[in-house]
């Protein structure tokens, strides 16, 4: 007996002083390349959870006068095992968003989030609507000239998806325990993009996903005027413990306002790149917040039990540190609750 409570006690201090991350490392299987894609993507674990994955998806591509990075896609998996994909990339990463979906068993999404009409948000979906029966799309309500638009408003139509445009105060369900309320845009919004008073990423879809006691932020691409808005009209109501960086983590958003009133524990960038050290350093350093980048980090899920804590899992072990921190020997991380 003695010898049981001597070794709980090493464990105990071993525990706290190393970390549950560091001191069960191993536990992680690691695939033959040397990566952690296996373990982001198995759902095997997901029943009873609320589990996101951002999708890492890479290239970009230069016209004459731009270039269009890696966009974004989120995958979320509700405790019953429904499937909400919230944007799709580009129309290029179709073939990488394709593989991880069927790595991770998915043959249907019951719901398409389109935050918003730009290329590196829905580039792939008449591809993925091609492919896997979509139960029901929410869009918002910029009715968008581009062809990418047009051509998935056509496809919505031909397999005669239900299609919603949704508006501040909207809200829905996601399965039987995950509540999702909508915080923007305001209805009318798109007269004012219209009349050229509004950028058309503050027409983003903002949303707070919630279930119990745990909460996913995702607003697209919206400009710091709007989430200044958010701030005003909303206030502590924004709080979220995981929250996607919006506009790829541009110096156009993440303002120091919005960042507070959100308060995330987590923060995830879609990008190519690390696109701004300044806003990399407001979350990291200003804010605490543990910071994912799927360009160093690849995907990455994040699952939650409805009680505040996370499991975090990258498929890649980060190469940069210093001020978007040190990496997890294994690429795994538990958040506590406050």
């Amino acid at each position: 007996m003695k010898y049981k409570k001597l070794f709980a006690a090493v464990l105990l201090a071993l525990i706290m002083v190393f970390g549950i991350t560091n001191l069960f490392a191993g536990t992680i299987p690691v695939d033959p390349d040397g990566t952690y894609t296996s373990a982001v993507l198995d759902t095997s674990q997901d029943s009873g959870k609320l589990t996101a994955r951002y999708l890492n998806t890479t290239g970009s591509r230069k016209t004459t006068d731009d270039v269009t990075y890696a966009g974004d896609c989120t995958v979320f998996t509700s405790p019953e095992g429904l499937i909400m994909v919230v944007d799709c990339s580009n129309s290029w990463n179709f073939e990488e968003i394709d593989v991880q979906l069927q790595r991770m068993g998915v043959d249907a999404i019951d719901i398409f989030v389109m935050s918003h009409p730009h290329i590196d948000h829905i580039g792939s979906f008449v591809e993925l609507a091609s492919k896997y029966p979509i139960g029901r799309v929410y869009k918002n309500p910029h009715e968008y000239t581009s062809g990418t638009y047009q051509n998935s408003m056509e496809k919505i139509k031909a397999l005669n998806i239900p299609c919603e445009t949704l508006y501040a105060d909207d809200s829905f369900m996601f399965g039987d325990q995950v509540s999702v309320k909508v915080f923007g845009p305001e209805k009318g919004a798109e007269e004012n993009l219209q009349a050229g008073y509004m950028d058309a990423n503050d027409l983003s879809l903002a949303m707070r996903i919630s279930f119990k006691d745990s909460s996913f932020w995702t607003s697209g691409d919206i400009y710091i005027t709007k989430e200044i808005d958010l701030v005003e009209k909303y206030g502590s109501e924004l709080d979220s413990d995981v929250m996607k960086m919006n506009h790829h983590g541009y110096d156009t958003s993440n303002r120091n306002e919005f960042i507070a009133a959100v308060s995330p524990k987590v923060a995830v960038q879609f990008h190519s790149l690390i696109t701004n050290k300044i806003v990399a350093m407001k979350y990291s350093l200003k804010h605490k917040a543990l910071t994912f980048y799927t360009s160093q980090d690849g995907s990455i899920s994040i699952a939650t039990i409805g009680d505040g804590t996370y499991e975090i899992q990258t498929q890649y072990i980060r190469q940069i540190t210093n001020m978007y921190g040190k990496p997890s020997a294994n690429g795994h991380y538990s958040i506590g609750k406050d």
